[in-house]
């Protein structure tokens, strides 16, 4: 028999008396309690205005560095002091549950609910049926973590990415556990990876980047069909050919970050879809201008003249039609968004007759044109507003037709 079947074989017979148990839970927590609160523990007066228990904890938030905690019993207020030390009784402590306490906390210091919903699919997808999730945390080593982390990784085949996405939640979980002071040790921190990661092989660059002439294709349809309908997503393709911003970035551009005297565009905020929570649990999906980058930092971005003259174009519009608008790219009474940019470039591809490739290629040819004139790879990684020059090397592709690349192999013998 199981545990579980046990426990329950034993409730049925009357072999444990829960009440008992309660009592006995309820009087170790006392001691754990009593054991670390510094504070005395007063009973209400018989005259009292305010029946009840209180005591202090301390409270960095008020000017005498505590707060007042109260309880209509004593029981009831040792409970709430466990609950304020995160004192929990030993079989609960486990990181299934408390990943459940976790994630309130997570969703308390971030402003993204995309980053709650990815941990939440992490979770589910590779650790809340692993057995060692359901296992009192104190008795886990390091040895056993390091184990059941490989394994993970080995098992699932997973990416260097994907253990990064899993990483986070893991640690995150000890961490939180550990500064609570729920465990003495934190024994995740020692664990190390020994297994390989699944490879990722790189794509071709006919897939990834604008090879050869199809930039002129697709210059010479955005321009065609700007000229026919005044669509400002095919200007906005245009001007981040010569750019490579994120497009939230692009559609969040507006005319107080361009310097046009000294050709610099300053990259200051990005259009993001996020989920929103509602009180009532459900969630919401949206658009809106965050006033930051995906990286939080600003960058400035030279203004080449093909930009220049673009950015003229429209300047040239607005003042003929007596508009004024904060944003650089309009379309009706609003800016831009990322599907209206998403939907231009596809029709554009298609008029074109190249392949359709998403607004991001465009970024990515951005890089790699770059790359090919000679550009120092960290100026790339500066101009994309990456952290990471590794980051920069995934987004260079050759984006030179193959009888050119074999010219050039040649010339070099």
């Amino acid at each position: 028999m199981t545990q579980e079947e046990l426990l329950k074989f034993a409730l049925c017979n009357g072999m444990i008396n829960l009440d008992e148990v309660s009592k006995q839970v309820n009087m170790k927590m006392i001691e754990k309690v009593k054991e670390i609160h510094k504070y005395k523990i007063t009973p209400p007066p018989e005259d009292a205005i305010d029946p009840r228990w209180q005591t202090h904890v301390e409270d960095s938030t008020k000017q005498s560095g505590r707060r007042k905690v109260k309880g209509n019993t004593e029981n009831e207020l040792i409970l709430k002091l466990a609950e304020h030390y995160g004192i929990t009784d030993d079989e609960s402590l486990t990181m299934n549950n408390m990943y459940e306490k976790w994630l309130p906390y997570k969703r308390s210091i971030t402003n993204s609910e995309n980053t709650i919903y990815r941990h939440t699919n992490h979770w589910k997808r590779y650790c809340i049926n692993s057995a060692i999730c359901n296992k009192n945390m104190k008795t886990l080593t390091t040895l056993d973590l390091e184990s059941w982390a490989n394994c993970l990784i080995k098992d699932n085949n997973m990416t260097r990415k994907e253990w990064q996405n899993v990483k986070v939640i893991i640690g995150g979980i000890w961490d939180y556990t550990f500064r609570r002071n729920l465990i003495k040790t934190n024994p995740w921190a020692g664990i190390k990876i020994s297994v390989k990661y699944r490879q990722i092989s790189k794509k071709s660059p006919e897939t990834q980047v604008f090879i050869g002439n199809d930039i002129d294709k697709l210059i010479a349809v955005c321009w065609e069909m700007y000229n026919s309908n005044q669509n400002e997503s095919y200007l906005a393709i245009l001007f981040n050919l010569y750019c490579g911003l994120r497009v939230g970035e692009l559609v969040a551009l507006k005319w107080e970050d361009v310097n046009m005297s000294e050709h610099y565009l300053s990259v200051e905020r990005e259009e993001v879809h996020i989920r929103e929570r509602l009180d009532d649990g459900s969630i919401i999906y949206k658009w809106v201008i965050e006033n930051h980058t995906k990286t939080y930092t600003s960058r400035y971005v030279p203004l080449i003249p093909k930009a220049l003259d673009i950015l003229e174009n429209v300047m040239s519009i607005r003042n003929n039609k007596n508009i004024n608008s904060d944003f650089i790219f309009k379309k009706g009474c609003e800016h831009l968004n990322t599907n209206n940019v998403s939907n231009a470039l596809r029709w554009a591809c298609k008029k074109a007759g190249i392949s359709n490739k998403s607004t991001h290629k465009i970024r990515k040819t951005f890089a790699s044109r770059l790359d090919s004139s000679g550009v120092p790879i960290d100026e790339i990684r500066v101009l994309l507003g990456h952290t990471d020059a590794q980051t920069t090397l995934g987004y260079i592709y050759n984006p030179l037709p193959r009888d050119e690349t074999l010219t050039m192999i040649q010339n070099a013998f």
